[in-house]
């Protein structure tokens, strides 16, 4: 007999070689009741599996067999396999390692990705911790086919490029699956993981851009009691203290709380800035019954930096300007602040082991001042122009919910997994005020002019508002048959979207309607390899805008994809995608006035996508990814033929972790590669000329060590980002006026200690 137990959670190499008495308890189904000396006849091999000498099995179970009938022995015999189900990966959980199995993400249920028929990518809490991730930009560089862009107020909120088109932190970014609103960048102490939903979404998430969305999955009260202290120092003055505690409230575990904080202070690498976060986010979850259950938090961000870290810099005819990284070409008073506060509950009910229902619900106020400069392009002398603009008390409110019924029935030899919901949406948007315009200031970018009088906020030269509703209704059935080999999902939302807006002395409202649907077939070649091909339509965002005058059709989109999803072991996984993305009703700025919007036509991306991610071995883990994304205008009277700005036609990136077992020390490294982007669209002025930013690649790399003080864990860890030191422009804002810079060499060294 081969006596073979499988467990799902690994040990660190640390843990296995040097303290195999603190290894995780596991739950041996049908031998819970074996004796300590039975037990102690359980090894680890080096597949992360369980194995029991057939031994000892034997002479354990061969004792009362000899007092048994012969009935009894047979049914001793069906034991022949023990399988052990310790702590398996749940969606929205802990991920052990870099490769996660299961996402809710892509469907709104539990689903392995492995059975999922389209493109979702996870990057684990492990990743971002072996890297010291400290925004949604450094954890996304993992991903095929993500960006890194200039958003529309420069890098004061997170936006991306997601196969071809972008995405804002105010469009495309969702907590828990809920949508959230933010102009800064979204903290990552509170994150277990940061999943990619790729492609068109409306269908699960209503009005957003159709190359995909962002959903962080925040941490969640766990059981156990622990506590996690952190504090790092690094360049430019830099220190970032974090705390993670977890606990009980109750001696029954049914009263559970977790705090996640951060705060972070540090130097620009630019001259005369500074960057400033606090983060905090207490939550508590309440088992009320064995079926029922409650979590609710809140999350508050705020964000205080120089306005210079967020614009980055300018262009004349040939590309960007060639001076120092550290040029502030901005005034040295000129600063952002943002302040947020999110509040959210979710409660679930367990009808019986096959019907669920789940409510989410957010709120979320937040304010913002800003006092900055708007800035020309350069000439070949280097002069340039700053322009005063900025805006005071900006607020928005943002209330979201959705409710979601979900049950597993059989239908014949077809075994289904429904899922009907409802969500709202809304969000009432008040800039207060906008101060622009004046006198332009003159100045050159060799000796920039940083004596200009700030300008008086108080008297706004105009002012915007927006309301903007969205009520939907979806309904999914996803579809296993042939001994869960096919998969067929099948998807139908219908949205209601209400919007209307402000701007000096008018306004403008639209109210449009839309169904969409996706459908996605997918067949299990093997039970660890499977091939898929998908549709999905999309509904994005409206087009109304009080600053243009005039009401476009809303955005919609439509793709198609093809691919393959193969698990090499269970702990490597890798994903081979193919697709074409149509979006249709495009806009863009007007070059001639930036505050307005001018229609850019139809666009389309076409690409490939490889993501590769686990564990090669019991001491080295490995994520890669590579894209090729071509996206261009393919019906404008603008750009008919051209490539849309910031988009690399390759990309990819490699990050390697090895442990070195029983010493405690950890290195890793990798690098990320993006080709030519186009710098400059050409909008409405044909005579611009398009430049290209050129390739790069940036190189990091970590060493780490473990040991003990007091017998409690301690972790000393190094990472240098860009070690090379590469000057290079990730993205523009389409125009010479407002270009990316990425971050200079960066150093962190850190002390992590688990209580």
């Amino acid at each position: 007999m081969n006596w073979l137990c499988y467990a799902h959670r690994r040990i660190t190499p640390r843990q296995r070689h040097t303290n195999p008495a603190n290894s995780p308890n596991i739950d041996f189904i049908g031998i819970t009741d074996a004796p300590s000396d039975i037990k102690a006849g359980i090894t680890m091999s080096h597949s992360h599996s369980f194995l029991l000498h057939p031994l000892t099995l034997a002479l354990y179970l061969a004792t009362p067999v000899f007092a048994q009938n012969d009935t009894q022995l047979e049914q001793i015999r069906v034991l022949k396999t023990v399988k052990v189900e310790a702590d398996a990966e749940a969606a929205g959980g802990p991920v052990d390692g870099y490769h996660a199995q299961r996402s809710a993400t892509g469907t709104k249920t539990d689903t392995p990705l492995l059975e999922t028929p389209v493109s979702v990518q996870v990057v684990s809490r492990e990743l971002m911790d072996d890297q010291q991730v400290l925004t949604i930009s450094d954890a996304i560089k993992n991903v095929s086919g993500v960006y890194t862009r200039q958003g529309p107020d420069g890098n004061t909120m997170d936006s991306f490029n997601i196969r071809g088109f972008q995405v804002h932190s105010y469009g495309g970014s969702y907590m828990d699956g809920v949508k959230d609103f933010s102009r800064a960048p979204k903290e990552t102490q509170g994150l277990e993981r940061v999943e990619v939903l790729k492609g068109p979404s409306a269908i699960m998430y209503g009005r957003i851009e159709p190359g995909g969305m962002i959903n962080r999955v925040s941490k969640k009260p766990q059981a156990e009691e622990f506590t996690k202290l952190q504090q790092q120092i690094g360049s430019e003055n830099y220190f970032r203290t974090t705390l993670d505690t977890n606990g009980t409230l109750a001696a029954n575990q049914t009263l559970l709380y977790r705090v996640n904080l951060a705060v972070e202070n540090s130097d620009g690498f630019k001259d005369d800035t500074e960057n400033k976060r606090v983060y905090i986010a207490p939550q508590i979850e309440w088992h009320a019954t064995e079926k029922t259950s409650v979590r609710t938090g809140v999350e508050y961000q705020e964000n205080d930096r120089s306005w210079a870290l967020t614009y980055g810099t300018v262009g004349n005819a040939n590309g960007p300007v060639d001076v120092p990284i550290s040029t502030n070409l901005h005034d040295k008073d000129d600063n952002y602040r943002d302040d947020s506060t999110s509040w959210f509950l979710t409660w679930n009910h367990e009808f019986n082991e096959n019907w669920n229902l789940q409510q989410r619900i957010t709120y979320v106020d937040r304010s913002s001042v800003a006092q900055g400069s708007l800035l020309s392009a350069a000439d070949l002398a280097g002069n340039y122009t700053r322009t005063y603009w900025g805006w005071d008390d900006e607020e928005a409110q943002i209330a979201s919910t959705n409710l979601d019924l979900t049950g597993k029935f059989s239908t014949g030899a077809i075994d289904h997994t429904l899922l009907v919901g409802i969500d709202y949406f809304d969000e009432d948007y008040d800039s207060g005020g906008w101060a622009s315009g004046g006198t332009a200031q003159p100045s050159n970018v060799f000796n920039p002019n940083h004596n200009d009088a700030p300008y008086d906020l108080n008297h706004p030269s105009s002012k915007y508002w927006y309301t903007n509703k969205n009520t939907g209704a979806y309904v999914q059935d996803q579809m296993a048959m042939l001994d869960d080999r096919l998969h067929i999902m099948v998807g139908l939302r219908y949205d209601d979207a209400d919007y209307y807006s402000f701007f000096g002395a008018s306004g403008l409202g639209a109210r449009d309607k839309q169904t969409t649907w996706r459908g996605g077939v997918l067949y299990k070649v093997i039970p660890t390899a499977s091939i898929y091909a998908s549709y999905v339509e999309g509904f994005g965002s409206s087009n109304t805008s009080a600053q243009a005058g005039i009401v476009f059709d809303p955005q919609t989109s439509n793709q198609y994809e093809i691919g393959t999803k193969i698990e090499l072991t269970p702990a490597v996984g890798i994903t081979v995608a193919a697709f074409q993305l149509v979006k249709d009703n495009l806009t863009m700025a007007d070059p001639n006035d930036i505050t307005k919007i001018i229609l850019a036509g139809e666009a389309t991306s076409k690409g490939l996508e490889i993501d590769l991610s686990g564990q090669i071995t019991d001491y080295w883990k490995i994520v890669a990814s590579y894209a090729y994304t071509d996206v261009r205008y393919t019906r404008s009277d603008r750009m008919q033929g051209e490539r849309l700005h910031s988009v690399p036609r390759n990309g990819a990136s490699l990050w390697n972790s090895y442990h070195f077992g029983a010493s405690g020390w950890q290195i890793g490294g990798g690098i990320v590669y993006r080709s030519e982007r186009l710098g400059l669209q050409r909008a409405t002025n044909p005579a611009l000329y398009p430049y290209m930013m050129d390739a790069y690649t940036l190189l990091d790399v970590m060493v780490a060590y473990e040991f003990d003080v007091a017998k409690l864990p301690v972790k000393a860890q190094l990472n240098i980002s860009n070690a090379t030191d590469e000057t290079y422009y990730p993205s523009t804002y389409g125009n010479l006026n407002r270009i990316a810079q990425g971050n200079p060499r960066s150093i962190i060294a850190s002390i992590n200690v688990h209580f």
